[in-house]
């Protein structure tokens, strides 16, 4: 492509050059709570303190069961209640199930959890209508986020989707790269502000606020 170029004047990408060689790297760093975090840039990676989800639990609200006991095809009584931070207590007899919640941490010797949907009510506790597969609606510990992994580097600018994943890990204020400082002046005797009636020959000025808006992404 040819292009022409007025005496004096340079291309867009030879001005956009010198002006990138010419900025320091902001260094200076603030530690903030997360909920004033939105739209900051990590200085620092985030590394897991802990396991994600921390323990084994239920992906579905069901029964858990072990798979011996399922082998004489037959109702299973049901031994007791498992929910979100209310954990099944006692010795889990053999030859019975547990009702157990999404989220619900599942008590030791469990090997599946079958959902709700596949099983029937009978007069001698829950018959189960569809094949049960060991491991089945069970999230391991660990399985979405290991501990010490790098969750996000450094550079990653903080939203909505990473700030909860903080919040997730028990992170309460985050490492971000200090705000840039800028002047923002608009110049021209025909600019007038919003808000103030217009004299002749003059015209509101929208390139402030438009500037402004767009420094505030930054």
């Amino acid at each position: 492509m040819f292009m022409e170029f007025s005496a004096g004047l340079m291309p867009l990408e030879t001005a956009l050059t010198q002006m990138l060689s010419r900025i320091t790297p902001l260094t200076a760093v603030e530690t903030l709570p997360l909920v004033n975090c939105f739209g900051r840039i990590l200085a620092t990676d985030i590394v897991s303190p802990l396991d994600v989800p921390g323990f084994d639990n239920s992906a579905m609200d069901g029964y858990a069961v072990r798979m011996a006991d399922l082998s004489a095809d037959k109702p299973l009584p049901v031994a007791g209640k498992a929910f979100a931070g209310q954990p099944y207590q006692g010795e889990w007899p053999a030859g019975t199930c547990i009702r157990i919640m999404t989220g619900a941490p599942v008590p030791t010797g469990c090997e599946a959890v079958v959902m709700q949907e596949q099983t029937e009510q009978t007069d001698d506790g829950v018959r189960f209508t569809a094949d049960v597969r060991c491991g089945q609606n069970i999230r391991r510990r660990g399985e979405d986020i290991r501990q010490d992994a790098v969750v996000f580097p450094a550079g990653t600018r903080l939203t909505t989707a990473e700030l909860p994943v903080l919040a997730s890990l028990g992170i309460a204020d985050a490492q971000v790269v200090r705000k840039v400082r800028v002047a923002l002046f608009s110049t021209g005797d025909e600019l007038q502000l919003p808000g103030q009636p217009l004299e002749a020959g003059q015209i509101y000025d929208t390139n402030r606020l438009t500037i402004h808006l767009m420094l505030q992404q930054l």
